[in-house]
């Protein structure tokens, strides 16, 4: 989908990257190879080509941190597809304390082709272990994280740079119409999950955290591990079905956009 993307040029809102579609030019390859499209100036269809040209190069390169800055975050779902292997699914459990009490005591990490990570707060939760963890990740996914899981996880180890896309189901699947968290959505779409972890939410991994913790409940622990790893493989399927949904609405005439769909001129990192 990333190739079909014009909404990052400066200008370019979904009107106007559906004018271009409506031209007949339908890709990055497309563009180039017509210089340009007919509506809009010399000079700005050579910035526009010039422009292309980069992102062209990005994606060849796999640079993740060109994204990362220049893509705006709404249309990071975009490029799913693109890092395959190098994407990381993670999902984080915390104490459930007010602010700036609260700590992290879980942080899941999946991999696709790799066993699943479980770092556990007291035993091997550190920083470097969840930067070993996402080593070489080239897209995060989440369900909400860019809301909560990252910054709570940057709060504690304030030394972690996630310079890559972003790929928040939560929004994602707000731009579909869809409401709610990551159980609700789950269930909207058949995702199941074992049935002692059926209905269980943030508040019993608080309470399960706390019989480990405080009560050394080793099955309390197990459980709470079971059900982090539910939260965080369940985001496979669900980026899945959510990213096929996007490519079906933009398919089908809508624009995958946010907002009321007036004109943007993206991010402002390029000027004419």
């Amino acid at each position: 989908m990333i190739r079909r993307t014009f909404i990052m040029l400066p200008g370019v809102g979904p009107r106007t990257q559906e004018r271009i579609r409506a031209e007949g030019v339908d890709s990055w390859e497309a563009f180039l190879d017509r210089g340009g499209v007919p509506f809009a100036t010399a000079a700005r269809n050579e910035f526009w080509c010039t422009l292309l040209q980069r992102w062209r190069s990005a994606l060849a390169t796999r640079n993740e941190r060109f994204f990362h800055a220049h893509l705006s975050r709404p249309e990071h779902w975009r490029l799913y597809k693109v890092f395959g292997d190098d994407v990381a699914f993670l999902d984080i459990e915390t104490t459930g304390q007010a602010p700036p009490n609260d700590e992290t005591t879980v942080v899941g990490v999946y991999r696709p082709g790799r066993p699943l990570t479980q770092l556990v707060s007291g035993i091997d939760l550190t920083g470097d272990a969840v930067d070993a963890a996402l080593e070489g990740a080239k897209l995060l996914v989440t369900f909400f994280g860019s809301a909560f899981d990252i910054p709570f996880l940057q709060k504690e180890f304030s030394y972690l740079r996630f310079e890559y896309p972003h790929y928040d189901l939560c929004f994602a699947s707000r731009r579909l119409g869809i409401e709610g968290g990551l159980k609700k959505v789950e269930k909207l779409f058949g995702l199941a999950r074992e049935d002692d972890l059926q209905g269980l939410d943030g508040y019993d991994a608080v309470k399960m955290w706390q019989a480990w913790y405080h009560h050394g409940n080793e099955a309390a622990l197990t459980k709470l591990l079971r059900y982090n790893a539910a939260d965080t493989v369940n985001l496979v399927e669900l980026a899945e079905v959510i990213y096929g949904r996007l490519v079906a609405a933009e398919a089908n005439g809508g624009n995958g956009h946010d907002g009321d769909g007036r004109e943007s001129d993206g991010q402002g990192h390029y000027s004419p």
